[in-house]
């Protein structure tokens, strides 16, 4: 028999880049990479100016893709696994690049002054000419530099636009200097023309570059809460080391007021820690032997002593970092249209300004035909097209990850318009789900013994039916039985075999599945019973039931109204009985609701709704979501909840508070409006500009735009789209 391939073990890394600056370097960059053999994917954030990668470890190293990435004219300012190095090394870029181009924005700026003082002073074309070389050369070299990269990868972006129209401007003046006119007697060729051209450009990059900047904070501010320092345990003594030497297993010591610098549990001490960074909550969690700590928290009352459990990006921390900076770099549909249009965007531009500088040179002369073509390829701008989405999702999921939600897929803003319907789940979403047992009613069994067959049964679940009875189990000092097999039935119940035979533990509506027979008293007591139940049953005989009680999240009915007032309707689905459901809904004031429901028919209610036309939201926690969750128009995880609902959903909800629903569709909103109103903007400046530029309304109304106001434009193009982003950074998380 032939053997299976190998399964391929990917590894991710980010690499920050260098001489990123338009739609057209992200595009070249994707397809350069991604045609390297081993690699899975390339997706390269504009906004960030990085590149996360996934790739096969036996085809591909470090060495090759940073060769590749130099191949293409760009430089691999790091490479690493970890987001925190990535994340530092770009950011340190970023600020580099933006004191380059305000030193340049004031070389420029200060040529183009001393240019101009030649019409009251009337310098000597050969000042001129030295002055607009100092402008041309060195505030414009990395634009030649730039045009000189993509001339070798043999292609075209904003440096070559920049470039070429600055140069032929130069050289014309260069060739007219050296060579005047017979009519002319102090003709200046237009040297002022290339420094404010210069100029202007840098001065829109300076801008660029401070708003990435600002863009990228929120995620930044993350990783700055993460502590430099710990106190280590070796030997009896305490040692105060770098967190990057914590390694899983250590013994760290944690006095109040202190920073957890690692993920762990703790070993012994009794504290209470401020989670709010995490879970939104104002009240800190209380800590004792054997509880979770995480980094980022702050320790409040007393000292605890952990074992270092996740260091690095292992860290819960780490990962909502990571989530939102690769979240950040998928692409939408939206992004996969304005980069093909901008991949034909340059190339058209060229074409254009060739084909109108050379009517104007037939019709008018060079003077004219320099200007044209000038314009032309100046007032063109792919950047605003190009950072027109990256910029709104940058701003918008970082404004989003400080409010504790985590947007996953950015096509989930293609969706929300026309949201009508949101669905929750019942336990853990619109209650607590910190279930309790409230009572216990064995069958022909006594109830200690009917106690620990329940927690057999429950032992290995992740329902919080089953962390209920495990407590219940605990407090009374019961320990489970020996389990030689277990088996999950999502939205139904689980199946053990333990010493004393098989033991099923789930939903009345399973039971009667599986013919087990219930005495009529018992069936009676449930079906008139309003609580939660969990049947049990051994070797198929019927041994009691158990009532389980869950408050209400406080939020769950205000939260419902709001949805109202938006034009939302609300409806509840659970696989509960009738009666638990029924009470919880009114409770919250929910009209519509589905009881006794499995995960696939929970699904196929979401897909029952699409298909009336209704833009659906799915609310859960469990794994017995996840199908619907993952069906849904817009899926949202409460972080309580297991990971595969996370993994399923498109927004995770990090704090354990349903307000984060109406935060999640309003922010998701006010990103998609945002990015619209960048779209429109960037295509109606080129299709208004460009036009003007060639000279279109020239022999009606004599407009033409000067070299110089091309390069205004374009500076105010880019920074406009940018600006407007940043307002996201000022969006307003309402109380209720």
């Amino acid at each position: 028999m032939d053997k299976a391939p190998p399964e391929i073990k990917f590894k991710k890394a980010v690499v920050p880049l260098g001489g990123v600056h338009c739609a057209s370097c992200v595009a070249r960059l994707e397809k350069g990479l991604g045609s390297l053999p081993g690699m899975a994917r390339v997706s390269v954030n504009l906004s960030s100016k990085t590149a996360f990668l996934s790739y096969d470890p036996s085809l591909l190293d470090a060495k090759n893709i940073s060769a590749r990435i130099v191949k293409l004219g760009y430089k691999a300012l790091g490479f690493s696994e970890s987001a925190a190095a990535a994340e530092k090394t770009a950011r340190e870029g970023l600020a580099r690049e933006e004191k380059i181009f305000f030193a340049r924005f004031l070389l420029g700026f200060f040529l183009s002054a001393f240019l101009l003082l030649d019409y009251a002073v009337g310098f000597s074309s050969y000042t001129m000419m030295a002055a607009a070389a100092l402008a041309w050369g060195v505030a414009g070299w990395n634009f030649h530099s730039g045009f000189l990269r993509a001339l070798k990868a043999r292609t075209a972006d904003m440096n070559s636009l920049v470039s070429l129209s600055s140069s032929v401007t130069f050289f014309y003046g260069v060739y007219v200097t050296l060579n005047p006119p017979s009519d002319y007697t102090h003709y200046h060729a237009q040297w002022h023309e290339v420094a404010i051209l210069i100029t202007f450009i840098n001065f829109g990059r300076w801008m660029e570059a401070r708003s990435k900047g600002k863009a990228g904070e929120a995620v930044a501010n993350l990783f700055r809460i993460a502590p430099k320092f710990a106190r280590r345990l070796a030997g009896g003594r305490e040692e105060t080391v770098p967190v990057a030497d914590i390694v899983p297993g250590d013994l760290v010591v944690l006095r109040p007021g202190e920073q957890v610098p690692v993920d762990g549990e703790v070993r012994s001490g009794v504290s209470a820690v401020d989670e709010s960074l995490l879970t939104g909550e104002a009240v800190p969690a209380d800590k004792g032997a054997g509880s979770k700590v995480y980094a980022g928290t702050v320790n409040k009352t007393g000292s605890l002593e952990f074992e270092a459990v996740g260091v690095g990006d292992d860290t819960v921390l780490m990962k909502i970092v990571k989530a939102v900076e690769e979240s950040q770099a998928e692409k939408g549909s939206v992004q996969h249209l304005v980069d093909r249009i901008s991949a034909w965007f340059v190339p058209a531009v060229f074409l254009a300004a060739v084909v109108s500088a050379g009517l104007w040179l037939h019709y008018s002369g060079p003077v004219m035909a320099v200007n044209i073509f000038t314009a032309v390829l100046v007032v063109a701008c792919p950047c605003a097209m190009g950072l027109a989405v990256p910029m709104a999702v940058a701003a918008g999921f970082g404004r989003a990850a400080e409010a504790g939600i985590l947007i996953r897929d950015p096509d989930v803003l293609e969706r929300v318009s026309g949201l009508d319907v949101v669905i929750f789940d019942k336990t853990g979403t619109l209650t607590e789900g910190r279930l309790r047992i409230s009572s216990l009613s064995p069958h022909e069994t006594g109830e200690r013994e009917f106690l620990g067959l329940l927690a057999a049964a429950e032992e290995r679940s992740e329902h919080p039916f089953a962390q209920a009875v495990r407590e219940r189990a605990a407090a009374e000092g019961i320990k489970a039985g020996g389990i030689t097999s277990f088996e999950a039935f999502p939205g139904k119940g689980v199946k053990a075999v333990a010493d004393k035979g098989e033991v099923i533990s789930g939903s009345l509506k399973w039971f009667g599945e599986l013919g087990i027979e219930i005495p009529e008293a018992p069936r009676l007591e449930i079906a008139a019973s309003p609580y939660s139940m969990l049947l049990l049953a051994l070797d198929g005989r019927f041994k009691g039931y158990a009532c389980l009680a869950d408050a209400l999240r406080p939020e769950a009915a205000d939260i419902v109204r709001e949805l109202g007032a938006m034009g939302i309707e609300s409806v509840l689905v659970s696989g509960d009985r009738e009666a638990a459901v029924a009470e919880v809904a009114g409770a919250v004031g929910i009209k519509t609701f589905h009881a006794e429901v499995f995960p696939d028919e929970k699904r196929q209610l979401v897909m029952r709704y699409k298909a009336l036309g209704r833009k659906t939201a799915m609310v859960g926690d469990g794994f017995n979501d996840a199908p619907a969750l993952s069906e849904a128009d817009m899926g949202m995880a409460m972080h309580s909840g297991t990971d595969v609902a996370a993994q399923a959903s498109d927004i995770t909800l990090m704090r354990s508070d349903l307000r984060s629903v109406i935060t999640a569709i309003r922010i998701a909103k006010a990103i998609k409006k945002i990015i619209n109103q960048n779209l429109a903007w960037a295509f109606v400046y080129n299709a208004a500009l460009i036009p003007m530029a060639a000279g279109a309304l020239y022999p009606v109304w004599g407009l033409v735009i000067p070299p110089y106001f091309a390069g205004g434009a374009m500076a105010l193009s880019s920074v406009s789209v940018a600006m407007n982003s940043l307002r996201l950074r000022r969006f307003k998380f309402r109380a209720m």
